[in-house]
């Protein structure tokens, strides 16, 4: 993961290094790892979150489309779709929304996993 940050333009490298260390600081089990070029984090051997850097935008993928869906309200000023928010170095997205997101994964993860014990 650190050899895709080390490549990007220094204000993307630090918007994503920003991001990568609240998720970091959130799911401090999770496990790094890289899926078609793209750097994802992994808590019980499912993916939880994710980011890509694009000439356009910055991308933060929750892997969930439910999760986003619960949040609509508060994605109102970000361009996303079902399972992706896009931002830009200069417009971050907010820590709080960030924490809230990726903790309704993790949530999610172990409901299902719950389930199938």
């Amino acid at each position: 993961m650190l050899e895709y940050l080390e490549k990007l333009p220094e204000k993307e490298r630090i918007a994503l290094d920003k991001l990568r260390s609240q998720v970091q600081s959130l799911v401090p089990m999770a496990e790094e790892g890289l899926s078609r070029g793209v750097p994802f984090y992994y808590y019980l051997g499912k993916r939880v979150v994710g980011f890509r850097s694009s000439k356009k935008h910055l991308s933060f993928f929750i892997m969930d489309g439910r999760v986003l869906k619960d949040f609509s309200d508060k994605l109102e000023t970000f361009d996303h779709s079902s399972t992706v928010l896009r931002f830009t170095a200069d417009k971050p997205l907010p820590e709080a929304l960030i924490a809230q997101l990726v903790r309704a994964r993790i949530s999610e993860i172990d409901h299902q996993l719950t389930k199938k014990t």
